[in-house]
């Protein structure tokens, strides 16, 4: 591993707290009327609070992804992620590195991005607003520009700008 760095951002979780006890409020209503009886004169079906509780948990686990981006340089890859959600691209597919100077708004906002800029698809990995972004040019496949957030963009570009120049002088 030549670099690795992880960014968390605390502020996604400031918005998932509040699913929390949400869900847990949905299984407890969908276990009493399972096993105990209806809530009510006219309660509302028993499917309902499980289907609740369950989308509830399915936007916890997708918030706690957002939570921690990890940026790693190894010998043979880039790889880039969010949780579960990682981009892994070998070192022949970078032609190019530099500092992202576009406005987070030019990706729509933050999290993982998908969309064309300039007749280009670029994915994008944002955690927040203020985040220093770097942009990695790619050849082949349909993503032609890969965009990360880092602490360190002078010293990202600069592993990255090396590599680039060994592969080209093929080793």
């Amino acid at each position: 591993m030549v670099y690795r760095e992880e960014i968390r951002d605390p502020a996604v979780m400031w918005v998932a707290w509040p699913l929390y006890p949400f869900t847990a409020g949905c299984a407890a209503m969908f276990f009493y009327q399972l096993f105990v009886g209806p809530l009510g004169e006219d309660p509302v079906p028993t499917w309902f609070w499980g289907l609740f509780a369950l989308i509830a948990l399915g936007a916890i686990f997708l918030l706690k992804n957002l939570t921690r981006l990890v940026v790693e340089l190894t010998d043979e890859h880039l790889i880039v992620g969010f949780g579960t959600t990682r981009s892994k691209v070998s070192w022949d597919r970078v032609v190019g590195v530099r500092e992202d100077k576009r406005s987070v708004l030019a990706y729509w906002g933050v999290g993982l991005r998908l969309g064309r800029i300039r007749g280009r698809w670029v994915k994008a990995y944002v955690p927040g607003v203020r985040a220093k972004r770097v942009v990695v040019e790619l050849r082949g496949g349909r993503i032609r520009e890969l965009v990360f957030a880092t602490r360190d963009p002078d010293g990202v570009i600069e592993l990255i700008g090396s590599r680039i120049k060994r592969e080209s002088l093929g080793s």
